[in-house]
């Protein structure tokens, strides 16, 4: 029963993954090309898509009081109707509800996903399943970005959201056949600060920082600046998956070779010229590859981080802190893309991205400090 259920999941899990990929091609574009939103209004919206996470702690609370199967089909179908709400919606009072509505289900979706893989595996193939899980995924947000390229050049970015929804609303038809268990034990999450793990914390304050700066202010820079269309952000962000397959299990065992505190360092001295190339270069297709640099060395930030608060805090209290670093990183998710925004607006884009550099400049100096790091 495992196996069936975990294939039925897994289909489900690919479908919303087209469906979220879509999404993310294209969103961006309808906001600042479409909508013509400001680089503020932008701001807003991509930090309160960010808002759903910070309360991720509660929305597992409430969903626990349901079967994961439930819980896990609510999501898809959050997401298909956020996704029909985009196409209609018009202004930013719209885009921004429609966009915590869509969030909260992508959200719910992850959380709820792997509970789920956890729940129909193993202990010696949990691994190989998680990574199945990853690998599908990325092959469905290649074929999600195919999609926007294609339809984007026919057709409207109405379309796009509706084909989208389309996607979700078939991945819950294949989650209707979970075949749930009669007893199931809910997820339990708390949150635990403790002053022993601060290292951890202080490199996921770090390491949200960087990455907002990357999806943030990085598209914005190709889209309001370079003008960069729908179809070529698509193709990027393919770029971006197909490095990612290629590269991500380079990067761990690089983390594996040099220690999490030296992989650090190196990343973060290397996105320090990127941002540094971001703001000084203007030549498009050095901003294009410097766009898939950055996130190729995203993986060093996911992994080693992992990595680190994997050896640093004891098994039983793991869940505990991953939870905290997650509300941590969702409030600086939160807060980066609206306060930047708003000097992006009143300094332009070279302000925004020597900042991202000395953020960076930090970061790395304060992992160097973790080379000689022992677990407690």
């Amino acid at each position: 029963m495992k196996e069936k259920n975990f294939r039925t999941l897994l289909y489900s899990f690919v479908l919303s993954s087209v469906a979220v990929a879509m999404y993310q091609g294209v969103y961006k574009n309808y906001l600042l090309d479409h909508l013509s939103f400001s680089p503020t209004q932008y701001g807003w919206v991509d930090g309160m898509k960010e808002l759903p996470g910070l309360f991720a702690v509660g929305i597992v609370l409430i969903a626990s009081r349901f079967t994961p199967k439930a819980v896990w089909i609510c999501s898809l179908i959050v997401i298909a109707a956020g996704l029909v709400l985009y196409a209609v919606s018009d202004n930013m009072l719209f885009i921004i509800i429609f966009t915590l509505i869509y969030s909260t289900g992508t959200h719910l979706r992850g959380i709820q996903g792997d509970y789920l893989v956890t729940d129909f595996s193993t202990e010696r193939d949990r691994s190989y399943k998680f990574g199945l899980i990853a690998s599908y995924n990325a092959v469905a947000s290649l074929l999600g970005m195919g999609l926007v390229w294609g339809i984007s050049t026919v057709s409207s970015f109405e379309t796009i959201f509706i084909i989208s929804s389309i996607f979700a609303s078939v991945s819950t038809i294949a989650g209707l056949k979970i075949v749930q268990a009669k007893s199931y034990s809910s997820p339990t999450v708390k949150l635990v600060f403790k002053r022993a793990y601060t290292s951890y914390y202080l490199l996921t304050i770090l390491s949200a920082t960087r990455e907002m700066f990357f999806i943030t202010f990085g598209t914005l820079l190709l889209v309001e600046t370079f003008n960069t269309s729908v179809q070529l952000m698509a193709l990027l962000m393919a770029a971006h998956s197909i490095c990612a397959v290629i590269t991500r299990p380079l990067v761990g065992k690089a983390i594996q070779r040099w220690g999490e505190g030296r992989a650090l360092a190196v990343n973060y001295i290397l996105v320090t010229f990127v941002f540094v190339g971001y703001a000084l270069f203007d030549y498009v297709y050095l901003i294009y590859f410097l766009f898939i640099i950055d996130d190729v060395l995203v993986g060093f930030d996911d992994i080693g981080i992992s990595s680190f608060v994997g050896r640093l805090v004891p098994r039983d209290e793991l869940s505990a802190t991953l939870a905290m670093g997650s509300t941590i990183a969702h409030v600086v998710a939160v807060c980066i893309p609206i306060l930047g925004a708003v000097v992006w607006t009143m300094f332009g884009s070279i302000i925004i991205f020597l900042i991202g550099a000395i953020v960076t400049i930090i970061a790395a100096l304060f992992s160097f400090k973790l080379t000689n790091f022992k677990p407690i």
